[in-house]
């Protein structure tokens, strides 16, 4: 078994060093990079407790959410999502260690990782590179399953909202209710949820022979300052959309409040979709029509399958997709002549 000092001899530093590095002291980043690619080199463990060691785990999970930002936006989904994996972990008696964690400071997930402080991980990389990022760092075996699915990363498991059918479902009920002329209102370029959006989007809009006019797209953060701002700027085009399709709840609120400001009634003058079912969407006025993330379930069926793999069962590459659902409120309803 691996020492603290055969870590030292091949990272080229000190065993105090490795020793702090390890326990999270600080050390310049060119050390701390050291020191993890020698762990994870020599497949190194630190010592447990007693009974940790008679199992051979640690009876606890991460769930790790990276994002640049503490938003507070993530409630909306998050509680949810926490209740489906405690669900799942109260069966096998197993605790949760939870963070936010920012795209500098990922090491932090391949140290839980290499120190054995938690036996798998469930992590939701809400930003492009993450996954790739994640998949070159954690040791090989490691037991991880992913929340979310990188464009430019493949992970052997995942468990996801399936995007592109939630934006199908959108684009598709606003062409039911006779509407051809879209606008959309799209999130910050490099959020997953908003690459996966846009492009489905633009693959529905081509599979309907919808026109995409670009005076009727606007991006912005996934805010009601964002969605405000951006319906401003749609509602100045010569001709104006007769529906708006927001990538978020909060953005479709913003949405709803510019469409006011400029004299317009919703949904009898424009009618205005948003996506999540956060809570915020039955409490608007009017009360949102929205695509509902099924995020309890989600919840449930990635820690189930952490737990597999932390059993040791061989589970084969595989990406499970939880269709959403629309929930037809009162923001949207049939194009009038």
């Amino acid at each position: 078994m691996a020492t603290v000092k055969d870590i030292a001899r091949l990272a080229g530093v000190s065993p105090t060093t490795v020793s702090w590095a390890l326990n999270g002291k600080r050390v310049s980043e060119e050390s701390l990079r050291k020191v993890l690619e020698a762990a994870r080199e020599l497949n190194y463990h630190p010592k447990m407790s007693a009974r940790s060691l008679r199992a051979g785990k640690v009876f606890s999970i991460g769930f790790y959410i990276v994002n640049p930002s503490l938003d507070p936006r993530l409630n909306g989904y998050l509680f949810p999502m926490l209740a489906g994996i405690s669900k799942v972990l109260a069966e096998d008696n197993y605790a949760m260690q939870f963070d936010i964690v920012t795209p500098d400071k990922l090491d932090m997930l391949a140290k839980k990782a290499l120190e054995h402080s938690v036996d798998g991980m469930l992590v939701l990389p809400q930003f492009a590179g993450v996954t790739e990022r994640l998949l070159k760092e954690l040791p090989e075996k490691f037991p991880v399953v992913y929340m979310q699915q990188d464009p430019a990363a493949s992970p052997d498991h995942c468990v996801v909202i399936d995007q592109a059918a939630g934006v199908e479902l959108a684009i598709r009920h606003l062409y039911d209710l006779g509407h051809r002329a879209i606008g959309v209102i799209a999130g910050p370029a490099e959020h997953v949820d908003n690459v996966l959006r846009l492009r489905a989007v633009q693959a529905v809009f081509r599979d309907l022979g919808l026109s995409w006019r670009e005076e009727w797209v606007a991006h912005g953060q996934f805010d009601m300052e964002s969605g405000e701002v951006g319906m401003r700027r749609i509602l100045e085009a010569p001709d104006r959309p007769t529906a708006v399709f927001c990538f978020n709840d909060y953005m479709a609120i913003g949405a709803l409040r510019a469409a006011a400001s400029a004299g317009l009634r919703v949904p009898d003058d424009i009618s205005i979709l948003g996506f999540d079912d956060t809570d915020v969407a039955e409490a608007s006025t009017p009360a949102l029509t929205t695509i509902q993330q099924p995020v309890f379930q989600q919840g449930q069926q990635a820690a189930a399958m952490l737990m597999r793999l932390i059993k040791g069962e061989e589970l084969p590459k595989q990406v499970e997709r939880i269709r959403p659902v629309v929930i037809e409120r009162s923001s949207a309803e049939r194009r009038r002549a």
